[in-house]
């Protein structure tokens, strides 16, 4: 009753259907109190209590009508003893209870004084009628018809009273009504007490038909305790009132039906079998509240209620629990025929209104907040109705439903994320039947994205087929158009799931990923499939195979996961791809070849399983490449087949002259050079896994890219690429020749971000030469754009400087007017075509940058294993090169972090006794080189990168032998001694941090 409270089970059983928003009694929400310290006073009360007695028994009902659940309770404790405890009190005392304190009280709009005084009445009426029979044994004239007669006189509203005054009798009549039934005195007495009260019930709907809902509840209460006869009384009165076509008639039908399935049903308006659900539509209009047309007998129709609820009825708890139990018995066609009928057509339909629509939102997010319960029914609720209104609704965030259809949605995806069994089953009606494959594009939300979040090894093979399924033939008359969309949305759904995966944890079992993810992939991206219709287009396959690499780039994060390209080479024949016989033929030997790698692989040790992985995996990635028709991977794969013969094999043959680790190098590169996550990725592994095979040319192939210059002239030299033009301007071109700066540091200042003071007159300088030369340009560029128009013009002889009086194009015809208009449109479309400098500048630098990084992340690699190569120490005076030259920050940075992580890997390889021999003579001369670059620079990044250099050599010199230390302290000296002869300036930390190296090894 009285929705809107929230009973605890200490008050009520059972629990009543949401109120009307015109309810304003409430129960909030309980607030801690403290414990009371005194013991309850259950004494009797007094006729006429006067002084402690009359206080005592007003402070036991306003507690009774607190807000908070223990004071009630606690005062109910008091107040139910105080009247019947013992022999009870007397019967005016009762009486004065009953009219003045209880029934009155019901009128209240107080608090919970409703709530209260309903726990205390049901157990006084219980008792007074119920077995106890004390009516009978003490209280004679105290009979049944009287209290109600209370209960009327003290509920019904007299005078001039405002409307909330009348809602609280009204109310307060209701729960008094409720309060008998609850008392369980009605039913098995010779006298009518039922009919009295469902006369009340039966007026106070027909008077407030905002409260026909609570006065059913009432009724369906009574159900339970009723006889069969009884019960089939009841359903007749019910029907003769007109209440049996409203919803509260539905729900006691279905109630009574449960309860007596052999009872005797009137004929109307469910037929003799009592079911509701047996007349759609006669049922879907009663849950609508809507009238029927088809009944001729208006007055056995209910009226409406007038009144909109934001709450559901009760009667769908009763309907969707029926439907429920009959789907245990594999009976699932009544419910989606109740659904269209009752639901889509009724309460989305294109002429319902929002309430109504806002209505089946409810019942939508109810299956869902209830899933356990209703899980067999959630398939059959996606109907057409429901998903069109769902999406348009929530699509728009100016819609009138738009939260409530967001939150359906967001109830779903937490259903899904509670039970990831749920994900099979409501999938395939988002993205096919009513709803759409790009049902997250439409809507605006990521509700798709969101439930494939939890796609695991259990289900990620039916959801892929269920994915897969609604692209393989699409019909209409944009066909084609709707295959290249969903055929694509399915490339990002796959690659979205992979992407899930935590490749790190080995606890799951990601075999989905080769047998099902990675095939269906490479399916549409390589192969013929006749199930698909219209065919799979170029540009689909271009993209699945772009996916197919990004899933790549995801999956090996280890060298160990080199099984999934290799596996997958092995299980695709790329019948889509054209290959020529030189194509097969190549093909075929790599094929040959990776089987032989894997095979090794097998059988080598832990230790030696590295290289043969990395080179599997170059040679699957290549084999993908020859696929994807890349003009230079057979070349590639010859070059493999070399590093296979020499660095595997240790087969040497007549290119023994070759040396296979700079050739692996130089391939590596070339991945690198790419502006792909992927081949980055690799070349990091293979070169980790072949670190030990690099040799000092292999290196300095690295070190190069770091020397090169930063600009259009280093890109074409980089990559053997032809200049556009000879004459173009090049404003870094000094900055990549590190010889020509002197050791007076006079042009040291090349990298501004690094230099703690800078000349504002070299900047001006630069910034008005770098400004010339783009006004040089821009007047270039205008200077043609005026021969242009002037030729397109001259046809009508407009002469360079002369100035016409009278306007040109009177004297023009309409053709020569078109001619004219075609001309201009040509010369401006040509000049748009025209390359941008500026632009071919940035995107220049930006290449080399980016080449640059990816080159010091593996020389970063080298440094951390190779800590203890002698060859390792040749890339430190290009390293300091780079952070002296360039002028990108991050470059420096990056480059002065491997100089550091060096130097930690190196004092870890001394600790641990692994240094090689050295050459001391070359590390004394790469010692002095270094201090050389030191009067270059004055900025404290890069005196900091030269000091740790120059103390990595002589730590690993001293390291060899002690003796040396004579041959470092040369050095810093003759550096001293240089600095003061040429008046050049060093960053004093340089001279501080070797002091503090000589301390440190002379203290140990």
């Amino acid at each position: 009753m009285g929705s809107k409270r929230k009973r605890k089970t200490q008050e009520v059983t059972d629990v009543a259907p949401a109120a009307k928003r015109q309810h304003k009694t409430k129960d909030r929400e309980s607030k801690p109190t403290a414990p009371a310290s005194a013991p309850i006073d259950t004494s009797p009360f007094v006729d006429n209590p006067k002084g402690d007695d009359l206080k005592r028994e007003v402070k036991l009902y306003e507690q009774l009508g607190s807000e908070d659940l223990s004071e009630r309770l606690s005062a109910a404790s008091a107040i139910i003893p105080g009247l019947l405890g013992g022999n009870g009190v007397e019967q005016s005392t009762l009486q004065r209870h009953l009219e003045r304190r209880l029934f009155r009280g019901l009128a209240s709009g107080r608090k919970g004084a409703r709530i209260g005084i309903s726990v205390v009445l049901t157990e006084i009426l219980g008792q007074l009628y119920g077995l106890q029979g004390l009516f009978a044994e003490k209280y004679p004239t105290l009979t049944f018809e009287k209290v109600l007669e209370f209960l009327v006189a003290k509920t019904k509203p007299d005078g001039d009273l405002s409307g909330q005054e009348e809602k609280d009798h009204a109310l307060g009549l209701l729960f008094g009504l409720q309060s008998f039934v609850r008392a369980k005195i009605l039913f098995g007495a010779e006298d009518k007490r039922w009919d009295a009260i469902l006369d009340k019930l039966f007026y106070l709907s027909e008077k407030k038909p905002w409260m026909r809902e609570e006065c059913g509840w009432v009724i369906v209460e009574g159900l339970a305790q009723m006889s069969q006869s009884e019960a089939e009384h009841t359903l007749e009165r019910l029907h003769a009132a007109g209440l049996a076509l409203s919803p509260e008639g539905v729900g006691i039908w279905l109630t009574a039906r449960k309860r007596f399935p052999d009872m005797k049903f009137p004929s109307k308006p469910w037929g003799r079998s009592g079911n509701p659900l047996e007349h759609l539509k006669s049922l879907a209009k009663a849950l609508k509240e809507s009238s029927s047309n088809e009944n001729d007998d208006k007055s056995l129709q209910a009226k409406q209620t007038g009144n909109w609820n934001a709450q559901l009825h009760f009667v769908w708890n009763l309907v969707l629990g029926q439907f429920a139990q009959e789907t245990e018995t594999g009976n699932l066609d009544g419910f989606g025929n109740f659904w269209k009928v009752a639901v889509d057509e009724n309460l989305f339909s294109s002429t319902a209104s929002r309430e109504r629509k806002y209505w089946g939102f409810l019942l939508f997010q109810k299956l869902f907040q209830d899933s356990k319960t209703y899980e067999k029914l959630q398939p059959h609720i996606f109907s057409h109705n429901l998903v069109r209104c769902l999406i348009n609704h929530v699509s728009e965030k100016d819609r009138f439903l738009n939260r409530s259809a967001d939150k359906s949605l967001k109830v779903m995806t937490q259903a899904v994320e509670e039970d990831p069994d749920l994900l099979v089953k409501i999938l395939p009606h988002l993205i096919a039947g009513n709803g759409a494959y790009n049902f997250d594009r439409i809507t605006k939300t990521k509700t798709i994205e969101k439930i494939l979040s939890h796609v695991d090894e259990t289900n990620a093979k039916s959801v892929i087929k269920i994915l897969l399924k609604p692209t393989y033939s699409i019909e209409g008359t944009d066909n084609t158009k709707e295959a290249e969309m969903r055929r694509q949305m399915l490339g990002d759904y796959i690659l979205n799931v992979v992407r899930r995966v935590d490749m790190q944890d080995d606890s799951r079992n990601n075999s989905w990923i080769s047998k099902t993810a990675l095939p269906t992939i490479a399916n549409i991206a390589y192969c013929e499939d006749s199930k698909f219709n219209p065919p799979i287009s170029s540009k689909t396959r271009t993209l699945f195979r772009n996916r197919l690499m990004s899933i790549f780039t995801h999956l090996l994060s280890d060298i160990g996961h080199v099984s999934f390209a290799s596996d997958l080479v092995k299980s695709i024949e790329p019948s889509a791809v054209a290959m020529d016989a030189n194509i097969i033929e190549a093909k075929d030997r790599a094929v040959s070849t990776l089987d032989k790698l894997l095979k090794k692989t097998k059988k080598s040790g832990l230790g030696q399983k590295a290289p043969l992985q990395a080179l599997a995996l170059l040679y699957s990635l290549v084999i993908f490449q020859l696929y994807d028709g890349e003009p230079e991977a057979i070349s590639i794969l010859e070059e493999l087949k070399l590093c296979y013969d020499k660095l595997i094999r240790h087969k040497e043959d007549d290119d023994s002259e070759v040396d296979a680790s700079e050739v692996l190098v130089e391939l590596l590169l070339s991945f690198i050079s790419k502006p792909s996550a992927l081949l980055r990725k690799v070349a990091q592994h293979v070169f980790a896994a072949f670190i030990s095979d690099v040799t000092a040319e292999g290196l300095k192939l690295m070190t190069d890219v770091l020397e090169s210059n930063e600009s259009i002239r280093g890109q074409q030299a980089l990559f053997d690429q032809q200049p556009e033009d000879e004459d173009m301007n090049d404003d870094d071109e000094l900055d990549s020749d590190v010889e020509v700066i002197d050791m007076n540091g006079e042009e040291g200042h090349l990298n501004g971000h690094l230099h703690d003071d800078e000349d504002d007159e070299d900047d001006e300088s630069d910034e008005e030469d770098s400004a010339e030369e783009e006004d040089t340009d821009e007047d270039e560029d205008a200077r043609k754009l005026d021969d242009a128009l002037a030729k397109a013009l001259g046809t009508h002889q407009l002469l360079e400087g002369a100035v016409e009086e009278s306007d040109s194009d009177a004297d023009m015809t309409d053709s020569e007017m078109m001619a004219l208009d075609q001309k201009l449109v040509e010369i401006f479309k040509q000049r748009k075509k025209e390359p941008n400098k500026k632009q071919e500048q940035k995107d220049a630098k930006e290449t080399i940058v980016n080449f640059k990084s990816r080159v010091l992340d593996l020389l970063e690699i080298y440094v951390k294993k190779q800590a203890s190569n002698p060859l390792a120490f040749g890339i430190l005076l290009p390293l300091l090169q780079l952070i002296r030259t360039t002028k990108t920050k991050a470059l420096a940075d990056k480059a002065y972090g491997t100089i550091q992580t060096f130097a930690k890997a190196s004092k870890s390889a001394k600790k641990f006794g692994t240094d090689d021999e050295i050459n001391v003579s070359e590390q004394i001369d790469l010692m002095k080189a270094i201090h050389l670059e030191a009067t270059k620079d004055q900025s404290h990044m890069f005196a900091r990168a030269m000091s740790t250099s120059s103390l990595l050599i002589a730590s690993n010199v001293y390291h060899a032998n002690e003796d040396n230390e004579d041959l470092v302290a040369k050095v810093y000296t003759k550096t001293m001694k240089e600095c003061r002869k040429s008046k050049a300036k060093i960053q004093p930390v340089v001279i501080h941090d070797w002091v503090n190296w000589w301390q440190s090894h002379l203290n140990s």
